[in-house]
């Protein structure tokens, strides 16, 4: 019998001890994984498409408007190389309880800009000459069976149009979809102009701008410009790019950085309580088999290495089990999110960083029953039992 069958038949000793002992390591690493998601959507790198796009916001708050002829003054700025208007329209499809993500968009270049909304080429252009047309996701199209071409009433519970109704008329006019999660399929767009010209009040007001910055230039600076430039106006503002803004919304409900760094803490210091106990219990349980070992020719190393792969085994299945069930429970919670954060999922890195915090663990754990069998002596251990 290998060290490996040994290591096998030994954890498995005590079956109802091994199960709980596993069970408690899995849902460390459970909720270690669950969260590494969460923060992977707040610190992930951004991509060539949109580490040069910026969001331009009332500094003060982002539910104030800007006017709208700030595009045209931030264009001029240097380093700025186109710049699209967006503002919040809210919506819901028959009652309050379906809510959807509608934005009015400017028509000529915020799908250029944001080229991460994949949809025909044909279908963006009659979009763009249909005034009332609506872009939608496909998970939308799916949901409520809508098709190019359907007209689609919405209602919002903020903006009234100037028939004095808060139902507005659309039309199908395009449908798109995302690849790798880069954006989500359950948002909606439709002209700023048909908005501007319809609503009630705030007209020539959008919510936030979006400025493209050169690749040649800095961002940093072109932010500090902009925000400068209308620093004494009425409309102050606040300039970021998108990670940092996305970030800071999250965060304005939890610190998910200083959570991560806690639930670490507390993940490294459970398991070391719970799997040190287990193999200490295990170990003395096994003192005199151990002695007897010894006494047929097997070392002290060959005995701690044993134990180091039962502390090892025991962490790797916990944690195997762990980043599964972690990652089927993302799938879904990326999906409920997918309007709030997208970009929800367990990055790479984490399995490494997860392998290195179950090898560390692994030698933590075993570290008392490994001085127990070193200073084992077989006619003491065996004396006594006799």
């Amino acid at each position: 019998m290998n060290i490996l069958q040994l290591v096998w038949v030994n954890s498995f000793r005590k079956k109802t001890r091994f199960s709980l002992t596993c069970l408690s390591v899995m849902i460390a690493f459970f909720l270690f994984s669950i969260l590494a998601g969460i923060n992977h959507a707040l610190t992930s790198n951004v991509s060539s498409n949109n580490q040069y796009r910026l969001l331009t916001s009332h500094k003060i708050s982002l539910a104030r408007s800007l006017p709208l002829n700030y595009q045209q003054k931030i264009s001029a700025l240097a380093g700025v190389e186109s710049v699209s208007y967006v503002s919040w329209f809210g919506g819901f499809f028959k009652d309050e309880t379906n809510q959807l993500a509608v934005l009015a968009v400017d028509h000529n270049n915020y799908f250029e800009m944001f080229d991460e909304y994949n949809m025909p080429a044909g279908q963006l252009e009659q979009w763009k000459k249909t005034r009332t047309g609506l872009v939608i996701g496909q998970a939308i199209a799916n949901k409520y069976g809508w098709k190019v071409g359907d007209r689609v009433p919405l209602s919002s519970s903020i903006w009234m149009n100037r028939d004095g109704v808060f139902t507005w008329q659309f039309t199908v006019a395009a449908i798109y979809q995302s690849e790798g999660g880069a954006s989500d399929e359950k948002q909606m767009f439709f002209q700023h102009a048909y908005f501007d010209k319809g609503r009630a009040y705030a007209r020539n007001m959008v919510s936030w701008l979006t400025p493209k910055v050169d690749e040649q230039a800095d961002v940093d600076e072109v932010s500090q410009r902009i925000d400068k430039l209308f620093a004494n106006s009425n409309g102050a503002t606040r300039t970021t790019t998108e990670q940092v803004f996305i970030k800071e919304r999250v965060q304005q409900f939890v610190d998910m950085a200083m959570v991560i760094k806690l639930v670490v803490i507390a993940v490294f210091f459970t398991l070391l309580l719970i799997v040190c106990n287990t193999m200490v219990q295990s170990n003395r349980e096994r003192l005199n088999e151990s002695a007897m070992m010894k006494a047929l020719g097997f070392s002290s190393r060959f005995l701690i290495a044993q134990v180091y792969l039962e502390s090892f085994f025991l962490l790797a299945l916990g944690a195997l089990l762990g980043c599964l069930s972690a990652q089927l429970c993302l799938v879904y919670v990326s999906h409920l999110f997918t309007d709030f954060l997208p970009g929800i999922a367990i990055d790479n890195v984490h399995y490494f960083d997860v392998i290195v915090l179950v090898f560390i663990a692994a030698t933590l754990c075993s570290l008392l029953p490994a001085l127990t069998l070193k200073r084992l002596t077989i006619s003491n251990t065996l004396g006594a039992k006799a």
